[in-house]
């Protein structure tokens, strides 16, 4: 018997050891955490507000909107379920069934016609959609929007983070706060804003396309592009964007990184304040076009990952135009033509946000103008306040960028410079043509592809003669990715949507 228990024992102490060990075996998997990092940080989170890349790039993360542009440019159903149209001025749409906001809420067809009736009070969203004269409920998943005209472009608008698609109920609960807490369908959910320097997003379970690979998406603004670089070497970011041009080789060079250097839909250009003198004047806006030397800007700040630009609407753009020539750079004929202008004091003031790439195309621009007697200087501006001023009009001249969102020439044409869209809507060159008008407006009725080009074609003639901006560079975009994210998928408008992203450790 003293055998038996003794045996008994030492079984008993072997189980307890074998079931420690079974247990240590044991571990929660890790949290799955991807860190990335754009140069400015978001004015506001509310979609429907500003066309500004740093807000759209992340909304883009927390809504949906009805529909999307695949990578082959077409257009597909997201939030619709379907489409029809009824006849040109009529487009019914029936929604997905059981998609989830992030607060539980099923969406309803009341969801998205309070949506579609709040972008049309909104300046930035309602250029996109202005061409709604009235939306109904034909039941409860379906509704109709009936247009004031024909519209090409308004599929691929309804496709734009700009008019994402907003809970009723959630959105009039908070009114203004939905800047800093949004909440909508979209794979990635809000936690926090902190000041918009650190936003926190975790994964939506219940997201209607499935949840999200990683857990939770962390998107920093860290200005400096050195600064940005170093976040990346050390691993305290994983995906960089805005890489600047001269740090590119050092990306390729390290054995943990992966470049990303693609072409985009934007333009740079400076924006010419056509209500204020000297820039009332069109032979000297024609002036400042010949007096700067883009393909040097391309190859100094750029390092060749640019080219010159000839008009404001990207070659990546449906409606670019090669007959649109641009203007060489010719230093004497500038000098001709501000004689010409009869203007008495030829000197401004260039608005520039605070980042290091366009400060260095300023300084370029400051360069060249002196050498036709031009004394430019240069005010440098936190992104929220440039943004603000500029949409007020207090500039006399501002350099910037413009992407087109939808890959089409009507987002670029119309908000820029259609006399409609003076101020925070866009134009604030504030130009004012009714010829120009009438051309995009043609273009945005006609549903005839070749028709469409040849009224995006004269519009953008009529720019050229009139000069209201002054278009310098089509950039790349340059990217910096740690090797152990992987499903990141480039897009041309740069507003990048991060659903597929995947962490594996080596």
């Amino acid at each position: 018997m003293k055998k038996i228990a003794i045996a008994l024992a030492t079984a008993f102490l072997l189980l307890g050891c074998s079931s420690e060990k079974t247990e240590e075996k044991v571990s929660t998997p890790k949290e799955k955490t991807v860190v990335v990092s754009q140069g400015s940080k978001p004015k506001t989170l509310d979609p429907n507000m500003y066309n500004e890349i740093p807000a759209l790039f992340v909304t883009e993360q927390i809504f949906n909107t009805l529909f999307k542009i695949d990578e082959n440019g077409n257009i597909v159903p997201e939030l619709a379920e379907s489409y029809e149209y009824l006849s040109p001025t009529e487009l019914v749409i029936k929604i997905k069934k059981d998609v989830k906001f992030h607060n539980g809420d099923t969406m309803t067809v009341n969801d998205v016609v309070f949506s579609i009736n709040r972008m049309l009070e909104k300046p930035a969203s309602k250029i996109m959609i202005e061409v709604i004269d009235k939306v109904e409920v034909i039941d409860d998943s379906t509704i109709k929007l009936v247009l004031k005209n024909s519209s090409a472009p308004l599929l691929f608008s309804l496709a734009h983070p700009l008019t994402a698609i907003l809970n009723e109920k959630d959105t009039k609960a908070k009114n203004d706060m939905i800047s800093i807490e949004p909440m909508g369908t979209g794979p990635y959910k809000f936690v926090d804003w902190g000041d918009g320097e650190k936003i926190e997003l975790v994964a939506f379970d219940d997201y209607f396309e499935g949840r999200p690979k990683i857990d939770k998406l962390i998107i920093r603004s860290i200005t400096e592009a050195s600064s940005r670089l170093a976040a990346l070497e050390t691993g305290e970011i994983d995906i960089a964007f805005a890489i600047s041009p001269i740090d590119s080789e050092i990306v390729e060079k390290n054995e943990k990184l992966e470049l990303i250097s693609k072409p985009t839909t934007s333009t740079e250009y400076i924006t010419l304040n056509t209500t204020k003198p000297p820039f009332d004047n069109k032979d000297y806006r024609l002036a400042i076009n010949y007096a700067l030397n883009k393909q040097g800007m391309a190859d100094s700040v750029f390092m060749g990952m640019a080219q010159p630009a000839t008009s404001i609407v990207n070659p990546n753009v449906f409606g670019f135009s090669k007959e649109v020539s641009g203007y060489e750079y010719n230093p004497e004929k500038a000098k001709e033509l501000i004689a010409k202008s009869g203007v008495k004091d030829p000197n401004f003031t260039l608005y520039c946000n605070d980042s290091a790439i366009r400060l260095q195309l300023a300084q370029i621009i400051q360069a060249n103008l002196k050498d036709i007697g031009v004394d430019m200087k240069i005010e440098t501006l936190e992104w929220g306040a440039y943004i603000q001023k500029t949409a007020q009009g207090e500039h006399t001249a501002y350099i910037g960028g413009w992407v087109s969102g939808t890959s089409d020439a009507d987002i670029v044409l119309y908000p820029l410079l259609h006399s409609s869209s003076h101020g925070g809507a866009g134009n604030r060159a504030f130009y004012t043509n009714k010829e120009f008008d009438k051309e995009v407006e043609l273009g945005r009725e006609s549903v005839n592809a070749e028709e469409r080009k040849e009224h995006y074609k004269k519009a953008q003639m009529i720019l050229q003669e009139e000069s209201p901006l002054v278009v310098l560079l089509y950039k790349n975009e340059n990217i910096g990715i740690n090797k152990r994210v992987k499903g990141f998928k480039y897009d041309p408008t740069t507003m990048h949507n991060l659903y597929n992203l995947d962490v594996v450790e080596e």
